[in-house]
């Protein structure tokens, strides 16, 4: 697993010198052009795909495939498939909001082993080896498994206020509760900063691309954190809902689901 990892830090970090480079350097207005922004971001994805695939075949002899589903960069070497999400926070990033970052996931018979999740503007790489913890720039995380009385801080998905399945009891909740609420527009460093205990739930009732999830979903897990949907079922993978805390917040929040 520590060779594959290792690999994996090397690819993330050169994806990660690319974008802080045209993070700095571009000046892309997308009020005025949004034809500008998608050529930039394509151009982006371009020069990303051509480096890490120069890295796979410096390594592997076997046959690689090479797949690109809308924004994430899927590379097939055998058994072992690496889905990388060069950009989560393409919003942020356009709009020069420090908040965005790279996931990958590497799966074998879609069982995910190893994820890694990098905020390059802060240099936080967040790791995870299946069965081995989880950890932030090499030191151990784990989920705090209490619920406190104060200062709870939940994230949301992009879209949470303005879906039909938005519920009116969980908003009576964070109401009651006084929760603070976050929509930070990057769903692998909302879960990477709840295995971090940044934030204490993860709530997201409109998952179209499990994908977005797929790398910190592991983060978590091994960091001692809990997965489920909005009814308390583990094969969350099915449902277009999720939940993502400890036991105690989740036993709250589902109560009122």
């Amino acid at each position: 697993m520590q060779p594959m990892l290792n690999i994996a830090i090397r690819i993330i970090r050169n994806i990660g010198n690319i974008i802080i480079k045209n993070y700095e350097t571009h000046n892309i207005n997308i009020h005025h052009n949004n034809y500008d922004a998608n050529i930039f971001i394509k151009k982006i994805y371009k020069n990303l795909n051509n480096m890490i695939t120069k890295i796979f075949y410096s390594i592997y002899t076997q046959n690689i495939i090479i797949i690109c589903k809308e924004n994430f960069l899927i590379f097939n070497c055998k058994k072992t498939v690496w889905i990388i999400n060069p950009l989560d926070g393409i919003m942020n990033f356009l709009k020069k909001i420090p908040h965005f970052s790279i996931s990958i996931a590497i799966c074998i018979k879609d069982k995910t082993i190893i994820s890694l999740i990098y905020d390059p503007l802060r240099n936080d790489l967040f790791t995870a080896i299946r069965g081995r913890n989880a950890q932030l720039n090499g030191y151990k995380l784990r989920c705090n498994n209490y619920i406190k009385q104060k200062n709870l801080l939940f994230a949301l998905n992009n879209s949470y206020f303005f879906s039909n399945k938005t519920n009116i009891n969980l908003i009576y909740l964070f109401k009651k509760n006084l929760i603070s609420l976050r929509i930070s527009g990057c769903i692998s460093l909302d879960l990477a900063y709840l295995a971090a205990n940044r934030i204490d739930c993860y709530i997201n009732n409109n998952v179209k691309n499990f994908y977005y999830l797929l790398a910190g979903e592991l983060v978590v897990k091994e960091a001692g954190g809990l997965i489920t949907d909005f009814i308390n079922n583990y094969n969350y993978r099915n449902s277009s809902n999720i939940l993502v805390t400890n036991s105690s917040i989740r036993k709250l929040v589902i109560s009122k689901c």
